[in-house]
């Protein structure tokens, strides 16, 4: 018989800027009989925290305080105490490996927000069997939950199409519209290229999270002007071009696919794009994206970058919330040809941070809850977010998103 644990949910890092509006979301929308507590370093900060809590709303139970370092020993204590931890303290590459591994160890759930990929292929080889053997879901990435969300659903409506023989290929795109990047993103990305240099994201390998090093080969390939000049018009999206971010959702995608082959299929294929509204366009965000790789290459580069970042824990301000949109669209071509195609769609009108708040924080609910989901079937290990199913589909609606798919032709 497992030994009760003192908290459902932890959230660390708390006072950072994501983690922050965790617990506001946490004090808003979850049950007021919630266990739970805010972690840290700085016991003042988080007093400082909880305080404002407080004023939000001062009917329910609120957090226990808990000062932490991020050294093995105290974090497996502390894992040991809670059922999931929900961690916001990034730059994960730098900080956030002993967390995943007290987590792994002492089959304690654990959600992130992580967008690092090579950090997170790092997670699996030293973690995934570990993490499977204690029973522990291990998420790290729910900030790129939209774009796989949309992945999982378009291949789920074509596998229920009669001898549908899974997904060949899903072409998606994603456009955000923000205010700004808090002072914790921006940090990362400069220090993520500084310790694992850009190769990993130019060229990039989109398989870099999956087990298996058999593929098939894509349904379709690029034409030369499309490698040279990163333009495509796709049937049902339009004009696209080169996205930063697409080797990171296309990697989670494909470790999704290679952990639900039953639903993705076995010929499953990812591409993500950014839209442009045409050829011209296309070309300048294609070369103005390679350019800015190559400059993030450059230590000098990177040197005066971080002497221009915001100071930590700052961020958009919220208040300015409702101009900031993300899109997120998928085309999913069965590997049937006498099957349907499939569309999907993510749309979130608000923050981007709120958003990843909100859905690190149902993750944990979900995760938590009652309701059996691939991620409970498979037992533990390091997963995706669409590993949490429509449970998790349903929590992101109710949250704020419209998330939809429908079949074509």
């Amino acid at each position: 018989m497992a030994t009760p644990r003192d908290y459902d949910i932890v959230l660390l890092g708390a006072t950072g800027y994501t983690a922050a509006i965790c617990a506001e979301y946490i004090v808003k929308t979850l049950p007021t009989d919630l266990k739970w507590a805010v972690a840290g370093r700085s016991r003042a900060k988080l007093e400082a925290l909880v305080q404002k809590l407080k004023l939000i709303n001062p009917d329910r139970l609120y957090p226990a305080i808990e000062t932490v370092e991020l050294e093995s020993k105290g974090l497996e204590i502390l894992a040991k105490r809670s059922r999931l931890i929900l961690n916001g303290i990034g730059p994960y590459h730098l900080y956030s490996t002993p967390v995943v591994e007290a987590c792994a160890k002492e089959g304690t759930h654990y959600v992130g927000f992580s967008l690092e990929t090579p950090w997170v292929e790092e997670m699996i080889h030293k973690y995934h069997n570990i993490a499977k053997g204690s029973g522990s879901i291990i998420i790290p990435t729910t900030a790129l939950a939209p774009s796989d969300i949309v992945g999982f659903m378009v291949a789920q409506a074509i596998h229920e199409q009669p001898k549908s023989g899974g997904t060949a290929e899903v072409i998606s795109t994603a456009k955000l519209e923000i205010e700004g990047m808090s002072a914790g993103s921006l940090n990362t990305v400069m220090s993520l290229m500084s310790s694992y240099g850009t190769s990993w994201i130019w060229p990039g390998n989109p398989w870099s999270l999956t087990p298996s090093t058999h593929r098939h080969p894509p349904p379709s390939t690029p034409s030369l002007l499309s490698r040279i000049f990163g333009y495509r018009n796709i049937p049902g999206l339009g004009v696209v071009t080169t996205s930063f971010l697409a080797i990171c959702n296309e990697s989670i995608a494909h470790r999704s696919a290679s952990l639900l082959p039953e639903i993705y299929g076995p010929h499953f294929h990812h591409h993500e794009f950014l839209p442009a509204p045409n050829f011209f366009a296309a070309a300048f965000i294609h070369f103005l994206t390679k350019l800015g790789i190559i400059l993030l290459s450059l230590s000098p580069f990177r040197k005066l970058m971080n002497s221009l970042l915001p100071a930590p824990g700052t961020g958009p301000d919220l208040a300015k919330a409702d101009v900031e949109r993300q899109h997120f669209q998928a085309i999913g071509t069965p590997a049937n040809p006498d099957g349907k195609k499939a569309k999907g769609r993510f749309l979130y009108e608000g923050s981007l941070y709120y958003c990843s708040a909100a859905m690190g924080v149902e993750a944990a609910v979900v995760i938590l809850g009652d309701e059996k989901t691939p991620a409970h079937g498979i037992g533990g290990g390091i997963l995706t977010p669409a590993m949490l199913g429509m449970p998790f589909v349903e929590k992101v609606r109710e949250a704020g998103a419209k998330i939809d798919v429908e079949l074509l032709g």
